[in-house]
């Protein structure tokens, strides 16, 4: 007998599934039999939990967005503009070392949502990071730690540099220690912010 627990347990393991899959095969290569195989369930089974392949590719990239705002969120205990952005900056580094799946579909992979329509709660959620981000540019630049700039434009190229500095690990182009590699991403991190200061 299926109990609530149990079907969030088996809807956990499909999207777990799905993540590898869509990694390996991308969005095309991705079926509701081959998550099924991997999640090991019957065919059946994962139309329980979600209609069709676009509901699960959906719900994949919903989760990965919440799980990164969760992560983010913390940041706002900072007292100040900049370290609420120091924090941010921290939290980000965790997120992309310990939800590795996640980071790599959200950041790392072609969007794949073009090829069908995306509507309401996800292109919601595809937001809501980057407004997270630069709105921590923006009230740095009002507290004066920031110079004057487009905060739009800053945080992207934040984002864009860390991913670029995650893709290089992803890639196996750079291998290190993790000690090693979170001391080159907050050496990276503070000469951006310098060229950024007053």
């Amino acid at each position: 007998m299926l109990t609530a627990v149990n079907m969030i347990g088996t809807k956990e393991t499909i999207l777990a599934a799905a993540c590898d899959i869509y990694l390996l095969e991308g969005y095309k290569g991705m079926s509701m039999r081959k998550v099924a195989d991997k999640a090991e369930i019957s065919a059946t089974a994962i139309y329980r939990h979600f209609e069709n392949k676009e509901a699960l590719h959906h719900q994949v990239l919903r989760e990965g967005f919440r799980t990164f705002d969760s992560y983010l969120q913390p940041a706002l205990v900072g007292k100040t503009a900049m370290e609420r952005l120091n924090l941010a900056a921290e939290l980000f580094f965790a997120f992309a070392t310990k939800q590795k799946k996640y980071h790599e579909i959200l950041f790392l992979t072609m969007d794949h949502t073009v090829e069908h329509k995306v509507k309401g709660a996800l292109t919601k959620d595809a937001t809501v990071s980057q407004k997270f981000m630069v709105d921590r540019i923006r009230e740095c630049m009002a507290e004066g730690s920031l110079r004057q700039d487009d905060p739009e434009e800053v945080a992207t190229l934040l984002l864009c540099t860390c991913n670029g500095f995650f893709a290089q690990y992803v890639s196996k182009k750079v291998v290190d220690t993790p000690v090693v590699m979170k001391e080159k991403y907050w050496r990276m991190y503070k000469r951006l912010l310098h060229g950024l200061k007053p």
